[in-house]
């Protein structure tokens, strides 16, 4: 325990705090959270680039490079969707639904 804490301490990588978007643009996040009002990068999977709207809950973790958002807290989804399908969904609502049976849905059509 000794160790870890003072590994930590050394590397200047802190724990992750809860927070709130602010202000958004250029793919970094101005975010309230417990270290205080940062811009914070954004942390995604490759090829996947989302900008928060304000007033999301998100987690920001401190690096040795900065702050960094590393996800938004999920939100309730009342749509139809099962372990291992895929949403993605605008602000504005439109989706696509990758399902487990391979097919795909724009805003609830089926394309080919």
């Amino acid at each position: 325990m000794w160790i870890s804490k003072n590994i930590i301490e050394r590397s200047g990588v802190g724990t992750a705090a809860s927070g709130v978007v602010g202000n958004s643009a250029n793919l970094r996040v101005s975010a309230t959270s417990g270290y205080g009002i940062e811009k914070c990068a954004m942390i995604t999977p490759p090829g996947i680039y989302s900008i928060p709207t304000g007033r999301q809950p998100l987690v920001v973790l401190q690096t040795q490079n900065g702050p960094v958002c590393i996800g938004m807290r999920m939100g309730t989804y009342y749509g139809n969707i099962e372990p291992g399908e895929i949403v993605l969904q605008s602000h504005g609502g439109a989706q696509i639904r990758l399902s487990n049976d391979g097919k795909v849905y724009i805003n609830g059509r089926e394309v080919e």
